[in-house]
């Protein structure tokens, strides 16, 4: 195995015995029609005809090295049959250990669409030899069509040099990021492209970009259609060349576009089939205004049996937060957890006025969204989520509202054997009993109640303001607003690089602060004082263990958090640790050495003062927020989850050696048969994963 000396390659191995999760879907969607099978099949199938998409907004070679494992163990001849796994091992010569090495890496491959974690954008390398890797590839039926394809990937798939390539990011860091193609571009150059984008009136969110040179740029946006547009821009002082290339990723979009006009056929409704045309658009032309279009349609199809959404979503992966990673998801809805999220929006008017940053910075109609519990039927991302606010236009969200999604089968979907590290023995059995239902209702307030509160102070295009900025007082100043959103920005231009994990953290805080609302509790079941407190207190243990788990996505030498969610964990962490709720318990031999860490958390401080610090850190992230401050809520966001250096030496390796490998979760496909939309379900193991992406097609 070839690895750099500086580099702990350790770090970088596959994970060994990943848990296998099933989505427990079969039930949900036998109860469908025949008219709304078809209807999810077609969704499901435009989801996953994007996913050579996400590969190619990773890096280079994701592509390939997805299209080596599908032609390695799929039948000769037809590459939606899986092989004769026991065949190709026996024809090999490895050993059951490697085999069950080579089995697992693969199936994470697959599973996050690229060797690089989708929770953490860390590159994942296997457990075998490059040369015992190489036997198995070489057993294969397909071998002389994969020859080519091994020969361009192998020594990529082992390197971990240079070590900046080890991470998703900046390019201006020497980390990997194939949303940025050409010559390196810097930090500053992204800056002008951005503002490229808005003299041309182009949404970023479906773009890439080529640097040619300094002053020379192309801006690839993703459609069916292929066409180009020359222009020069004046960005400051600078004239710039700048192309502007339709046609990215051409055929994907092509297919998706093929399977929503399908999927048209069996719309329930006008809103559907409006929201479908607007995606279609979107798809054929890349003009992100179609998509929404189709988003507000989306928004105004209140309470559908099959749930879908899909597009440029998401721009976690994206280091400067401005381009969109590719997703789609196909849902079945459960009515029964779906009533009780309803009488969560009914009450959301009354408690988001309790919120700390006050009644200015608060939206001034709450647009009451759809707030379901979804069955997945389909994901096609690399990592799925337990919880979704969409869409993410804030003008959509302004006029016609959101859509809260809590994905039921993920939070439920259970793994055998998972143990507490770093947890008192006292606190084990609460846990136990607790830790479901508090991230339960975490979520539920993180995704209705934290992402769907706060405003943004925007001034329209014929100047009009909505807000009174001589009136509007800012409470981190004691002085009126002096700052906000002018026409045409949006929250993730002028937040970058934090913008996505600021708001994670705003609507984790959020979360944390409700947990006090008794209603919230009454609803979801909770009245008995000493439930209620057990509960709340769990809620923040829950939240300082997660944070705590942070370290393990903090990469030291880049000085760079690798998942916006963990950073956000993490800064909270670290507010409960100023604050006098949380710290850590270092257990140490008499010669020093780091044996073991407890993490306590302090009930009495956790009921008596937990809501006031959460309190006073959401006015400083709303406040930032709300009055487009992004330079101050940058400087403020990485003060806050910065680790401590005390942390980062013993500490983290400790954290980093009692890692648990992720949950990969075995999707599902549908087929047509006979005109009928058929499920088919898997085995949870390396197989079923292998076997399902084959039969996947894409």
């Amino acid at each position: 195995m070839s690895t750099a000396a500086s580099v702990n390659a350790s770090r970088f191995l596959a994970d060994q015995e990943p848990p296998y999760a099933g989505m427990s879907i079969g039930h949900a969607y036998s109860m469908l029609t025949e008219k709304e099978k078809l209807y999810a099949h077609w969704l499901n199938r435009a989801s996953w005809e994007g996913t050579r998409v996400i590969m190619n907004q990773w890096t280079p070679y994701a592509e390939k090295l997805y299209d080596l494992f599908v032609l390695s163990l799929s039948t000769p001849g037809d590459k939606t049959k899986i092989g004769d796994l026991g065949k190709i091992k026996e024809a090999s010569g490895v050993s059951d250990a490697d085999w069950t090495a080579f089995m697992e890496y693969t199936s994470q491959v697959l599973s996050n669409l690229v060797n690089y974690k989708s929770f953490g954008g860390s590159k994942f390398i296997p457990r075998i030899p490059v040369q015992t890797f190489e036997k198995i590839i070489k057993a294969s039926p397909n071998a002389g069509l994969v020859s080519k394809l091994w020969g361009e990937v192998k020594d990529l798939v082992w390197s971990l040099e240079p070590e900046p390539q080890l991470l998703i990011g900046k390019p201006s860091a020497g980390h990997i990021s194939n949303y940025y193609l050409g010559e390196t571009i810097s930090d500053e150059e992204v800056d002008e492209v951005g503002k490229l984008c808005e003299k041309l009136d182009i949404n970023a969110l479906n773009t890439r970009v080529k640097k040619i040179s300094s002053s020379e740029y192309i801006i690839l946006v993703a459609s069916a259609e292929k066409k180009s547009e020359s222009h020069a821009v004046d960005v400051g002082n600078t004239k710039l060349s700048v192309t502007v290339q339709y046609g990215d990723f051409s055929g994907e979009m092509s297919r998706v576009a093929a399977a929503l006009k399908e999927a048209k056929k069996y719309a329930a409704n006008a809103h559907q089939e409006g929201m479908l045309d607007g995606y279609i658009k979107s798809m054929e032309t890349g003009d992100m205004k179609a998509h929404i279009d189709g988003s507000i349609e989306w928004v105004k199809d209140i309470g559908p049996v099959v749930e879908s959404y899909i597009g440029f979503i998401e721009a976690y992966v994206d280091p400067f937060a401005a381009r969109a990673e590719w997703e789609g998801f196909t849902a079945i809805v459960n009515k029964e957890m779906s009533a009780k999220y309803e009488k969560l929006v009914a009450m959301a008017p009354s408690i988001l006025p309790t919120l700390p940053w006050g009644e200015a910075f608060e939206v001034d109609v709450f647009k009451k969204p759809d707030f379901t519990a979804l069955e997945v039927l389909n994901f096609a991302t690399g990592g799925i989520p337990a919880g979704i606010n969409i869409p993410n236009y804030y003008e959509v969200r302004e006029k016609y509202g959101f859509k809260n999604v809590s994905l039921a089968n993920i939070l439920a979907a259970k793994t055998p054997n998972n143990p507490y590290f770093f947890v008192a023995p006292e606190d084990k059995p609460l846990r136990e009993k607790y830790e479901d239902e508090a991230f339960n209702i975490q979520v539920a307030n993180h995704e209705l109640l934290g992402h769907g509160s706060g405003k943004l102070m925007k001034e329209n295009e014929d100047g009009t303001k909505n807000f009174n900025p001589e009136k509007t007082i800012n409470p981190l100043t004691g002085k009126p607003v002096d700052t906000w959103y002018k026409p045409g920005q949006t929250y993730g231009q002028i937040f970058g690089t934090c913008s996505s994990s600021h708001e994670e953290c705003r609507a984790e805080a959020a979360a944390m602060y409700l947990v006090f609302d008794r209603d919230i509790l009454r609803l979801f079941g909770h009245t008995e004082e000493q439930d209620i407190q057990d509960l709340q207190y769990i809620t923040y243990h829950t939240m300082a263990y997660a944070g705590l788990r942070g370290l393990e996505f903090y990469d030291v030498a880049a000085k760079k958090h690798l998942q916006a969610h963990m950073q956000a964990r993490m800064g909270l962490l670290l507010c409960m640790v100023e604050g006098g709720i949380a710290r850590l318990e270092e257990i140490r031999s008499a010669d020093g050495t780091l044996e073991d860490l407890v993490l306590r958390v302090d009930r009495h401080a956790v009921l008596s003062k937990g809501k006031d610090v959460f309190g006073k850190l959401l006015v400083d992230l709303q406040i930032r927020k709300s009055i487009a401050d992004g330079e101050g809520a940058r400087a403020f966001y990485e003060k806050l989850t910065n680790p401590p250096s005390t942390w980062l030496g013993d500490v983290r390796d400790l954290v980093i050696s009692k890692k648990m490998p992720r949950k990969i979760f075995v999707q599902p496909n549908t087929f047509l048969e006979n005109g009928k939309a058929i499920l088919k379900e898997y085995a949870l193991s390396a197989e079923g994963v292998i076997q399902s992406f084959i039969e996947r097609a894409i």
